[in-house]
């Protein structure tokens, strides 16, 4: 299996509501986003995919959370914009946007330095 990565980062806001129903200080971070794809052979050209284009996906689909207070938008009207949440929206805004027979991986996101999450669909 080829995998390739490419990564972007952008700003945003949030705050976790916790089971007792406490609050967070809103506060904002500089979130990093990873995006690996795969494929199990190279196409014509001797590539999983082209990295510019894997990387203006990538920027297309973070550009509508740079800026937010990220609980305001549809994709987290249901649930806590966590590292974990944010990962599984970007994923699945992405992963229809990658053409077989490249696949997404997974996603990863940082909202800290050494906080991370990913997520991937189960194999």
């Amino acid at each position: 299996m080829y995998w390739i990565f490419v990564e972007t980062d952008f700003e945003a806001s949030h705050r976790l509501t916790f089971a007792d129903g406490t609050q967070e200080h809103l506060h904002s971070h500089r979130w990093h986003v990873m995006a690996a794809v795969g494929a199990a052979s190279l196409n014509a050209q001797g590539l999983v995919m082209d990295f510019l284009e894997l990387k203006q996906l990538l920027d297309e689909v973070v550009e509508p959370l740079s800026g937010q207070e990220l609980e305001t938008l549809p994709w987290f009207s249901e649930t806590n914009a966590s590292a974990e949440a944010v990962a599984r929206s970007l994923f699945g805004a992405l992963a229809g946007r990658i053409r077989p027979p490249a696949r997404l991986g997974y996603i990863e996101v940082a909202e800290a330095p050494g906080c991370r999450a990913r997520f991937e669909l189960d194999a």
